[in-house]
């Protein structure tokens, strides 16, 4: 068994060594996210098939620290509340597309093609570097537009995304290392590095 402490606000990754994630304790408000899928709350006693999904964190959605008890296993167990109510990953995640996008296929891996919705012109930005413990401002307010951001997966972190300076590692926007996320949006877009290091944050306009 695996035993975590994980502070307000933070992300623990977890490598998904099995296909079971079994719940054996776990405080308020702790999250199980799915890369480019969705969070879901634990509750005690959770036993999630997660199939072929590998990539996976925890994270703490409350303002304290909190604590869960969890293992990966490769074989069914009855834990519980969990007794003969195994639940599939996508019973429990939430997928949410954004209105820029429109859902193709399922491709032979069990992936969703997802396409994006055309736009007349794509227009890439010079790469934004975030310094290392301060907010940096992606793009402008201005008029409304949609926009694709991702961090490469050579950087050395994910940063934290709000509407103003005042963003925070605290706050529930997070883009993390890998990750791509479009934003149809007319207001400003700020990014807080919490890392050590600085972190450059790729920015396009689809106008």
């Amino acid at each position: 068994m695996i035993e975590i402490t994980l502070n307000a606000g933070e992300k623990f990754p977890v490598a998904a060594t099995a296909r079971y994630f079994v719940v054996r304790s776990v405080g308020d408000k702790i999250a199980l996210s799915v890369r480019n899928m969705g969070d879901v709350e634990l509750q005690n006693s959770d036993v999630i098939d997660l199939g072929i999904v590998n990539d996976i964190s925890l994270v703490n959605k409350s303002t304290i620290a909190q604590v869960i008890k969890f293992q990966l296993s490769p074989f069914k167990i009855d834990v519980g509340a969990a007794k003969n109510s195994i639940k599939s990953i996508d019973e429990v995640v939430e997928v949410h597309f954004d209105e820029a996008f429109t859902v193709g296929s399922v491709t032979q891996q069990g992936l969703w093609d997802v396409a994006v919705l055309s736009a007349v012109t794509n227009t890439h930005k010079p790469r934004v570097e975030c310094l290392a413990g301060v907010a940096t401002k992606l793009f402008s307010a201005g008029t409304r537009k949609s926009n694709r951001i991702n961090i490469r997966g050579d950087q050395f972190n994910g940063v934290s995304l709000g509407g103003s300076n005042l963003v925070t590692d605290a706050s529930g926007g997070f883009l993390d290392v890998g990750m791509v996320d479009y934003m149809d949006t007319s207001g400003e877009l700020w990014a807080f590095n919490n890392g050590a290091s600085n972190v450059y944050v790729d920015v396009l306009e689809l106008v």
